[in-house]
Order: structure tokens, then sequence, then C-alpha cells
């Protein structure tokens, strides 16, 4: 508990230290959050406290969009059956974990978008780039440590390695395009950044990064905030490297540091027990647990043949039974949602990313700051078949919603000033008529 506590004080004093700046709280607070959840080795505490200090930071709604409100009110409704008639804690663990990071994306979307507090400069995303790296090293280190140098990232069961870096890619982007970082201090905090990821060990950690990477890579190499000037040199030594790491992995070391770094021959274990588990138990569930799933808190113990299900799922793994006996939150992301809230669910998740990939492509101009941050939520989208949404997904949506009110700030202030410049011209019309 004495963790928690410091979790707990660390983000009341960013809290009031940083209450002009919310960014910069919300990036200490994200720190104590992977400290503490590293420190016990469990997310649940951790990452409830985490998700309250974030509704604190993103303030209470002020704005209402129908589709916005249409999902929380999905959530509000199966959070209140969960906890009036289900479990009062799995509901809570379903909610925080698995949906957290929806309702964080929609309270920072429905904040009032020209809030000064949001407002960031160069100095302040340093500052978030810097304080993140630092906390992922640290705890490469700290972990290496304890289990011995090129062991896997992890903190008790779960992968902890790279989970603050995939959402900084996008500031790292971001800053790129707009001209606040260099291109060295770019290509440092992204390499840093592609060593954690890797580092980790999940597989969905990479496909996140490496889609808005290659965003920025492809501006990189075309010196896009340079006009091209040093776009040939770039792109030959780039060249030169790749040939010399192909040549490297899989001339003279047929390619195995490759595939064991990257799992590539691990398959994706006792994921296809839970995937069977899930698939069989839908199909022979009835029509309204079809539509509707069992609810955050509900369980599938009741459907016909369920122990029948158990045992054919864990038919080459004996440890499986036990666990698929009361397990409700599954390691692809997508079967959690069937499972949970049905097919409704799905259509509702669906539409959660219809409406984020909309506000990012409506936006006019900033082109390449909106394929960054489409490619970002691709990347989250296809991830989600390997991995949970818990450690990572939270902050990186935090980030994509703060980016989107940033490009439609910026198209709300060249709206303002367009009205005031023909306010000014009709006034020097007016004056030179009288």
């Amino acid at each position: 508990m004495i963790i928690y506590l410091f979790q707990s004080l660390i983000s009341l004093a960013a809290l009031w230290y940083y209450r002009d700046n919310r960014i910069r709280y919300l990036t200490i607070t994200t720190v104590a959050y992977f400290m503490s959840y590293f420190a016990t080795g469990d997310f649940d505490i951790s990452l409830s406290l985490y998700f309250g200090f974030l509704i604190i930071g993103a303030g209470l709604p002020r704005n209402i969009e129908m589709s916005s409100l249409f999902l929380l009110l999905w959530l509000v409704v199966y959070t209140i059956v969960g906890v009036v008639f289900q479990d009062l804690f799995a509901t809570a663990t379903a909610l925080i974990t698995r949906f957290g990071y929806i309702i964080i994306f929609l309270f920072m979307l429905l904040d009032k978008k020209t809030d000064s507090l949001w407002k960031a400069d160069t100095e302040d995303y340093r500052f978030i780039v810097r304080a993140g790296l630092i906390t992922e090293l640290a705890i490469v280190a700290l972990v290496w440590m304890r289990t011995g140098i090129g062991s896997r990232v992890v903190a008790g069961n779960q992968p902890i390695g790279a989970g603050i870096v995939i959402g900084l890619t996008a500031v790292i982007g971001w800053c790129y395009l707009r001209k606040m970082f260099t291109a060295a201090e770019t290509a440092v905090y992204s390499l840093i950044s592609v060593v954690v990821t890797v580092l980790s060990g999940t597989r969905g950690y990479m496909v996140i990064i490496a889609l808005p990477l290659a965003v920025v890579m492809l501006a990189y190499l075309l010196d896009l905030p340079e006009k091209g000037k040093n776009a040939l040199i770039r792109i030959g030594v780039c060249c030169l490297v790749a040939a010399a790491a192909i040549i490297c992995l899989f001339v003279i070391d047929r390619g195995e540091t490759f595939i064991q770094v990257l799992r590539l021959d691990e398959g994706l274990g006792y994921r296809e027990n839970e995937n069977f588990f899930v698939k069989e138990i839908m199909r022979r569930a009835p029509w309204y647990n079809q539509l509707f799933g069992f609810g955050f808190g509900g369980n599938a113990s009741h459907v016909s043949g369920f122990l029948d299900v158990v045992q054919q799922a864990s038919w080459n793994r004996e440890f499986m039974f036990p666990r698929l006996l009361t397990r409700t939150i599954f390691h692809n992301y997508w079967y959690t949602v069937l499972f949970k809230t049905g097919i409704l669910g799905m259509f509702m998740i669906i539409l959660f990313y219809g409406l984020m990939l909309r506000k990012i492509f409506c936006v006019k101009g900033q082109s390449w700051e909106k394929w960054m941050l489409g490619m970002m939520v691709t990347g989250n989208i296809v991830s989600l078949t390997f991995h949970i949404t818990a450690t990572c997904s939270i902050f990186e949506m935090l980030l994509v919603a703060f980016f989107i009110r940033q490009l439609e700030n910026e198209q709300i202030e060249i709206r303002e000033r367009k009205k005031c410049e023909e306010r000014v011209s009709q006034y020097g019309t007016f004056r030179k008529f009288c």
C-alpha cells in the first residue's frame, strides 16, 4: 500500500505544481503510474489511481457531441448493470482496464478545446519525451538487474516495457514535422523508442510504434521540414545502413536473432485456447448474450455445455482448464469485447475508432501530422489482436486526443483570425465611405 500512497502523493503534488500546465501534470502522473506498476507487479490498483488522476486532469466535459455521448451512455449502462446485478470488482476491472481508454479519449475531446491549460510549447514536448524515455530506460535497467541482461521487460506476468514510448512516438513525430525538434534529436529519440519496444518483446507494441514511425521516417528521408535539402544524402545513408543490417541479420546470422527478438517462432500460445473458448461459447449462447454479451461483471457459466467447452478449449494445456472456468477477460481485445458486450459492443468499438479517424482527417491542412496520427490509430486497432489495453492504450489515446485538439485549435484560431480581419476590413471601408 505504501507504493500506491507514493503514487497518489506524487500525482497530487504534480496536480498542484503544474495546475497551469496540464500536459506536464499528465506526464508526471504517467511516470508515477508506471513506476508504481513496476514496483508492485500488478496494475489493478495503480491503474485505477492513474485513471482517476487522468479524469481529474482532463476535466469535466464542456461540449456535447451525439456520437461521443452515445458511447459514454453505452459504457454507463453496462457499468450500472455490472455493479447492481453482477460482480462489482469484475465490473470495475473491465471498465478501467479494457474500456478506460475510450473514456479518457472522449473526455479530452469533450473538454473546452481552447482552454489555455492545454497549451504546450517545445520545452513542454521535450519534457514529455525525456521524462518518458528516462522512465523506460530506468525500468529496463531495474528489470535486468533483477532477472539478467537481455531478459524480457515485464512486471509480474505483464509486459511493462514500451508502455510509454508508443505514446511518445506521436510527440516525437509531431515535433519533428513542426520543426520543434531537430533531425538529430528526432533520430536519437526514435532510436531509443525502437530499442525499448523491441526489448519489451510485445508484438502488439511493435505494430503500434512501426506505423507512425514509418510516416516520421519518410518525412525524415524526404527532409520535409527543410524542403528536401538533405533528402538525397539521408536516403543514401539509410540504404547503406539497411543493406548492412540485412546482410548481418539474414546472411550471416540466418535470421535467427531476428526471429528470436520478434518472437516469431512462438505462435499464439495459450491465446488460441482463449480464442476457441470465446468462439464456442458465443456460438452456444442465447441470442440475447450474442447480441449484448455477458456484461462487464458477468460470466458464461449458465450457457448450455459450458464445462464441455472449457474441456475442449484446454485440450492441449491442462493448466488452462481452471483458468477458463472463471476467466472473462482475454488477451485478444476483440474477443473480450465480444464476450462482454456482444455484437452491439463490436459495433460500438468500430464507431469509436471511426469517430477518432473522422476527427483526424476532417481537419483541413497538416496532412503529414494527420497521416502520422492516423497510422497510430491504425496500429492500435491491429495490435488489439495481440495485447490487452491496460498498460499502454490509455496514455496513447490521451496523446492522440491531445493532438487532435491541437489541430482543431488551429482551425478555430484561423477562423477567428479571418473574422477579425473581415471586421477590420469592413470598418476601414466604412470609415473611407464616411
